[in-house]
């Protein structure tokens, strides 16, 4: 059979990876993805293994991490900082002295003002935690919860980790980088500990809050002391940085993370990752695979920053940093077909990619801030109802099968086990979205609606409709979410977030005596979906998410102050309920408690269960207290049209 052996076509994917259906590992060349990651293990493995210190290792020559150090020769930079100028710029006066060839001096400078920096890092360095702690968060993060963000790509981040510690000394700025980034992945990847596959607090007998702080500081440190040693920096910069953010995020500082994603934004466009570079790029350098996909890596890392700006920025009603047309050029070109077992090659491209869930979310980002909304004018139903139809018939007709908001395709939900989780972020987004559309119209004065024309008063009815049902979905896929993590702790800010605003919503909703509950005969209909919507299950999913909230608040102070919000927004509800119905019954929203007890389980929800109580539930099992939207009818499948978006049809990008 040796005799026999094909030599590898030397192309990415080779004909070898192809044939293996796992073009993701293809190791040709000598970019920072060269090499495969080991087979995939228990997130647990590393714990029992005995350690490998890093002294016994095979010294190795410095090599990139995961993207490129340089684009072009660091000539100048020193100028480029004082200036201000991009320095992969092909028309900025930097370009005019790169094409002048003048001599560069920053190396000489930077090596005389640079020793006490690198002696700070390598004391950092010394601070880090030992390898095996290390090795099982960045595990636990690569197969628990990179699927979330997509920041890095996982194959080429465990060859470059691999890499980092056979080296026998670090001495240069990326492998400095690359510390700050194992140092800030790790401290993010606490942030989702005790979890049921690890139900301890402390990994190897060191505590997690020590290892969250002491990975926090050097990442930290690591970081300053990166930007001191080169001002315009990498993409795996922007990556810590994102990270940096991400993990604020968890403890509830939306506003750190708002602050954080500007810094990251930032940091893309010093390092060049925007598209523009790219392309420049594709004009200087050799048509050669790797360096295809290490172009298609930064180009997603460039996406999920997007992603993450465009919907913070919907959010909290700020401007987003990164306009649309960067982010069109940056679209991936490379579809890496996943592994998926024992398929054929053509089932296989039918599936979706991991990062497809990423560019759903990228194109809807794109759908609404193509509107150019400026929220302070006046409220309108015919251009809300525009926006939505629009969304409808271009973007919703679009997605990918298992992604579909009515009967999604599941053929993959047992080989891809994020698949679920991610098809239930997508959820979130798209009818969070929906909320954001129609939210204004709560703000509408009454002389305001008395102005409108006596259709768009009816129209507006029908909104207020919609904007219920939107924000009940919201909370039935957080619901489901939340269960996918094991029903228990979380300080995933997209549960605890998604849980309060759409409780609000409702709350606010069940507050207008016109509003149109339980109206069978004119139903309104959410993209296709049919739901009848009463006031008894819309104040059973508020009370399903307050006790969320609540459980979270624990571990959250976003969720603390929220759940204290919303239970006082929701006490209000029920009184003003019971005084204009003085003769409803006095049944809570549950059907078994009366009101004051409605609010006292409300309150008390959380305070006494355990740990060990949560985790020995169904994680997916529903919870008594919320029911599920049925679908009572949903319009015929529309046939899908091609997407602008090639990786939906199994084919390579552009």
């Amino acid at each position: 059979m040796q005799g026999r052996k094909r030599r590898c076509d030397r192309q990415y994917p080779c004909n070898h990876c192809t044939r293996r259906r796992r073009p993701e590992e293809c190791v040709y060349s000598s970019p920072p993805v060269n090499a495969a990651p080991g087979p995939s293990v228990p997130t647990d493995y590393l714990e029992t293994q005995p350690p490998r210190p890093v002294e016994s290792a095979r010294s190795m020559q410095g090599t990139a991490v995961d993207g490129p150090e340089t684009h072009w020769p660091r000539a100048h930079s020193a100028l480029a900082r004082s200036f201000g100028y991009f320095e992969d710029s092909n028309s900025n006066t930097m370009a005019l002295l790169r094409n002048m060839e003048l001599p560069d001096q920053f190396d000489t400078e930077l090596k005389d003002s640079s020793s006490s920096t690198w002696g700070a890092i390598h004391r950092e360095l010394d601070l880090m935690p030992e390898r095996q702690v290390l090795d099982f968060l960045v595990q636990y993060f690569v197969f628990e919860l990179n699927w979330i963000k997509q920041v890095i790509h996982a194959p080429s981040f465990l060859a470059t980790y691999q890499l980092w510690w056979a080296k026998d000394k670090i001495a240069e700025v990326a492998d400095v980088e690359f510390a700050a980034l194992i140092a800030r992945i790790c401290s993010y990847a606490t942030q989702f500990l005790p979890s049921p596959s690890h139900a301890v607090d402390q990994i190897r007998g060191r505590s997690l809050a020590d290892i969250r702080d002491t990975c926090t500081i050097i990442g930290n440190n690591l970081a300053t002391a990166c930007e001191n040693l080169d001002w315009k920096g990498t993409l795996v910069r922007v990556q810590h940085i994102i990270f940096a953010a991400l993990k604020v995020s968890c403890e509830g500082r939306t506003s750190q993370f708002w602050e954080g994603i500007a810094s990251a934004c930032r940091a893309a466009q010093k390092a060049g990752i925007h598209p523009h570079t790219t392309s420049l790029m594709e004009s200087q350098l050799a048509k050669d695979s790797a360096q295809e996909l290490e172009r298609d890596i930064q180009r997603r890392t460039f996406c999920s920053l997007y992603v993450l700006d465009s919907h913070l920025s919907r959010q909290l009603d700020r401007i987003a940093f990164l306009p649309n047309h960067l982010v069109k050029e940056a679209l991936p070109r490379l579809r890496l077909v996943p592994n998926i077992g024992d398929i054929s090659i053509e089932t296989a491209a039918s599936a979706p990619d991991i990062f497809t869930e990423r560019l759903m979310q990228v194109q809807l980002g794109l759908f609404w801030q193509g509107f150019g909304l400026q929220r302070n004018s006046e409220f309108d139903p015919i251009e809300s109802e525009q926006r939505y139809e629009k969304l409808n018939s271009e973007y919703l007709s679009n997605l990918h099968p298992a992604f579909a908001i009515t009967y999604p395709d599941t053929t993959f939900d047992m080989t891809l086990s994020k698949l679920p989780m991610q098809r239930q972020l997508l959820y979130i987004a798209r009818f969070d979205s929906i909320c954001w559309n129609f939210r204004p119209l709560l703000l509408l004065k009454p002389d305001q609606v008395a102005r409108l024309a006596p259709y768009k008063r009816v129209l507006l009815r029908s909104q207020k409709r919609r904007l219920g049902m939107a924000a009940l979905k919201v909370l039935e896929a957080v619901a489901t979410l939340h269960k996918m993590f094991g029903g228990s702790y979380t300080r995933f800010s997209a549960i605890i977030f998604n849980s309060f605003e759409p409780a609000i919503l409702l709350l606010n909703l069940c507050g207008h005596a016109d509003f149109p509950f339980d109206q069978e005969e004119q139903s309104t209909t959410l993209m296709g979906i049919k739901i009848r919507m009463t006031y008894q299950t819309t104040m059973q999913a508020v009370e399903q998410a307050i006790h969320r909230l609540q459980m979270l608040a624990e571990l959250s102070d976003m969720a603390a102050s929220g759940a204290r919000v919303a239970t006082q927004l929701f006490a209000r509800t029920v009184q003003a309920k019971q005084s204009s119905s003085p003769l409803a019954p006095t049944s809570s929203v549950s059907g078994s408690l009366g009101p004051l007890q409605c609010l006292t389980s409300i309150r008390m929800c959380g305070e006494q269960e355990s740990w060990e109580s949560l985790e020995a539930e169904d994680p997916y099992s529903m919870p008594d207290t919320f029911f599920p939207m049925t679908q009572e009818e949903s319009f015929p499948h529309s046939q899908l049209s091609s997407l602008d978006f090639p990786m939906l049809r199994g084919e390579s990008y552009f």
